[in-house]
């Protein structure tokens, strides 16, 4: 009687530890980030960029390449040459949108993100020639991801400023120069300020 009840307990408690694993992955998610330090040493490249176009849809592995328009480099500058940039020089193709490899890794028109990205392999040519590549998930854009962004680049400490008091026009001016990096185009038009809420909090 009681080998039979301790055998009808192990089985109860298997079952248990299955159903806690089960709602822990819907709940936390099957795919592991890796931490940002790591992230960012593993990237060649660090940019900040609004997804204007969609393309090279692949219906067979689900994954999709992206024109982003550039704002900013935080790292990497000058490996994007000539051959990469498109339309002028302000704008990009990164690849590997959709890798079930990559957690956020999902991306829309007018989406604006730090994106973690190097240059595509001999390997992955000539579909992917003289593009970047998706190299780990998709980071919103807000001042505090900047900064530990920025933080681990410079090899700094990483910390964080308080919240800013809500800003007057002049230094909600500076916080969009500091996320995209603001110049002036050719035409003399504020890149920024065609950038949805850039800098100044969490872009959708």
């Amino acid at each position: 009687m009681g080998t039979q009840r301790r055998q009808t307990l192990r089985h109860w408690y298997g079952w248990t530890i299955v159903i806690v694993a089960v709602l822990s992955q819907r709940c936390h998610g099957s795919c592991l980030e890796k931490e940002l330090q790591r992230r960012e040493e593993e990237a060649n490249i660090v940019l900040t960029g609004t997804v204007e176009e969609i393309m090279n849809m692949d219906p067979v592995h689900n994954t999709y390449s992206c024109k982003v328009r550039v704002w900013r480099y935080l790292k990497g500058k000058t490996m994007v040459n000539g051959e990469v940039l498109l339309d002028g020089g302000n704008k990009v193709m990164i690849g590997g949108f959709g890798d079930p490899g990559i957690c956020d890794n999902r991306v829309s028109t007018g989406d604006t993100r730090i994106f973690f990205v190097n240059l595509a392999p001999e390997a992955m040519w000539p579909t992917h020639k003289n593009e970047l590549m998706l190299n780990s998930s998709l980071m919103r854009i807000t001042l505090r991801n900047l900064e530990e962004v920025e933080n681990y680049v410079e090899d700094k400490p990483v910390h964080f400023t308080p919240a800013p008091q809500p800003p007057d026009a002049d230094s909600g001016r500076d916080e969009l120069e500091r996320c995209c990096g603001a110049s002036e185009t050719d035409s003399g038009a504020n890149l920024c300020e065609s950038v949805p809420r850039c800098g100044a909090s969490a872009v959708a």
